[in-house]
């Protein structure tokens, strides 16, 4: 099963707006490099931030290309809710967990930003560029059973689009109403030969009084594994998107 954000729903885009991501930065970029290809699943969507930010592009720029067809999958249902409030009618979001994903192979991409699956530089690789493969699913099979799940959902020639995120690390900040997020990162047990780490939200008050707290465990892939895992289910990595945000894999 992949990590949900359940515990941190209410609260999750005060977390995700206040500094997380630049969600901005990340639709532009997908708005870029998916000009011709309307048809777009976004893996793990969350509250919609993506979707919404990817339409009001779209609106605002009238002789560009016109607004995608967007569908969102999320397992979480509070998140979900959210979403369709944000976005109404402009896109569609689907209550779907990946490792059972019953959709028809009709997509032009799939992308996502953090919600299944996105790249980390490699802390413990000196080679300047080097990565890692980070998944919300922490066995082989299931990451494998999940990305065929997305290779059968996209046409041929479709592409799969993963996000890259800064390096994690402590750290903490302010949020509106007075509330302090604050997440740990820290190596995880697992079986030998993988890489795992945990890691700790919180959402609390300035007095230390803890109004949320989620863990979610991660699976961690070196550059080759990942690249290695990718090819078995069907994707050959293409290329890195100019700005570093995004690596795109072709659907073979």
């Amino acid at each position: 099963m992949v990590n949900s954000y359940t515990e941190l729903s209410s609260h999750y885009d005060q977390i995700m707006t206040s500094g997380y991501y630049d969600y901005g930065a990340y639709a532009r970029t997908l708005r870029a490099l998916l000009p011709d290809r309307p048809r777009l699943l976004e893996l793990g969507t969350g509250t919609g931030l993506v979707v919404e930010r990817i339409l009001e592009l779209a609106d605002a720029d009238p002789e560009g290309p016109p607004a995608p067809d967007i569908t969102g999958i999320d397992h979480t249902e509070s998140m979900l809710a959210q979403a369709r409030t944000r976005v109404g009618e402009r896109a569609r979001f689907v209550r779907q967990d990946i490792l059972h994903m019953d959709l028809p192979s009709a997509f032009d991409a799939a992308f996502s930003v953090g919600g299944i699956w996105y790249h980390t530089p490699d802390p413990g690789d000196a080679d300047e560029g080097a990565f890692l493969l980070c998944s919300h699913l922490l066995d082989d099979e299931d990451n494998i059973k999940a990305l065929r799940n997305v290779h059968a959902s996209l046409k041929p020639g479709g592409v799969l689009v993963l996000a890259e995120q800064a390096a994690h690390r402590d750290h903490e900040r302010d949020l509106p109403g007075g509330l302090v997020y604050a997440q740990t990162i820290q190596r995880a047990d697992g079986p030998a030969g993988e890489d795992r780490f945990d890691k700790d939200y919180y959402v609390r008050r300035p007095d230390g009084h803890v109004v949320a707290h989620q863990r979610s465990t991660y699976r961690a892939y070196a550059r080759e594994q990942g690249i290695a895992l990718l090819k078995e289910c069907g994707f050959q990595a293409e290329h890195v998107s100019d700005d570093g945000l995004f690596r795109l894999y072709a659907r073979l």
